[in-house]
This record gives structure tokens, sequence and C-alpha cells, in this order.
């Protein structure tokens, strides 16, 4: 019987609150404009640093290292977004 009741009481308080949440990932979900991008997109290194949050010499050196593609027609260089990508989560330290 107190469980019941606990549980009730528990759903009285906690569904406000998730149904309030949910809506709150609804709008924001709807009002996102951004694009996906495409994975086979080509980038130059600052347009990669930028949207990975990381540093030139980083992608740099892994271009140095061949670990990531890259196509240079003349002076600059392009790497395919899903190239940084994978390599990012390759070097990337798990815990635990």
């Amino acid at each position: 019987m107190k469980d019941k009741k606990f549980e009730e009481a528990f759903e009285n308080l906690m569904n406000p609150l998730v149904k309030k949440m949910v809506q709150q990932v609804l709008i924001e979900r709807q009002d996102s404009t951004a694009p996906v991008k495409d994975p086979e997109q080509f980038l130059t290194i600052g347009q990669a640093v930028k949207e990975f949050g990381c540093t030139p010499h980083l992608l740099q050196k892994a271009i140095n290292n061949l670990e990531i593609d890259y196509y240079k027609p003349e002076n600059r260089t392009y790497i395919k977004r899903k190239d940084v990508f994978k390599y990012l989560e390759s070097i990337r330290i798990s815990s635990g």
C-alpha cells in the first residue's frame, strides 16, 4: 500500500517536469535550422578547425603522418569532413 502511494506521489511530482522538458526539447529541435552536413564534403583546414574545434597544427600533423587523406590542387589543402571526424574519434581518450 505504501509503495503504491509513493509511486503515485512520485508520478504526480515528476510527470509535469518530464512533460515540460520534453516540450522544451521539441521546441529546440523545431527551431533548429542547422542543415545536416555532408560527410563527403571537402573542407579547408581553417574550416575544419572552426567546425571541429581543434587546432590547425593537429590536423597538419595528421596529414603529414598520413592519418588523414587530403587533396591539394594548388596552395590549399582540402580534407573530407568524415576523415577529420574519424581521426578525432580515433585519438579521443575514453574514460572508463
